[in-house]
């Protein structure tokens, strides 16, 4: 009858760091998102926001906007003021609209001087749009958001720092 050998210490050793190495890479990939997969994420949060104010427009026959408010760093759906009276009432021009909002994360910039919310996107019943640009900083790189004036369609590139 052959004996087996048991394992020596140099072999359990090697077994135990190769254990250890797999699992480092495997908690590493499960760890806290990267700058770039934090971006894409929230600009796709964002394009969510804007559809569905666009598709409100459409569905109500009525302009709707993308309002954003830098003091609690909030974006939100709002609609032009109707008369003299609301006009008066809301200084901006806009009333904003039920719970359709999009909160910035902390981990972004949004470069303003303004205190009161302003107007970042308008869209028209036939699925429209107009309105300004905004760049986003996230730790060193920036995104670049806009409208297709035609479409509606909300568009964004990466520009600047490391990926």
């Amino acid at each position: 009858m052959s004996r087996r050998k048991p394992f020596t210490l140099v072999e359990v050793v090697v077994v135990i760091v190769i254990m250890v190495l797999t699992g480092a890479v495997a908690i590493s990939s499960m760890r806290t998102d990267s700058t770039g997969r934090l971006i894409r994420r929230s600009v796709a949060d964002f394009r969510s926001l804007c559809s569905r104010v666009r598709y409100k427009a459409m569905e109500m026959g009525e302009d709707r906007m993308v309002v954003y408010d830098p003091e609690k760093r909030m974006f939100y759906m709002a609609r032009p003021t109707r008369d003299q009276e609301e006009a008066m009432e809301y200084e901006n021009g806009f009333v904003i609209l039920d719970n359709t909002r999009w909160e910035l994360p902390e981990e972004f910039e949004l470069a303003t001087e303004e205190r009161d919310p302003i107007l970042v996107f308008q869209f028209y019943p036939d699925g429209g749009a107009s309105g300004i640009s905004l760049s986003l900083g996230c730790k060193g790189q920036t995104v670049e958001i806009g409208v297709a004036k035609l479409t509606g369609a909300i568009v964004s590139y990466e520009k600047g720092g490391n990926q």
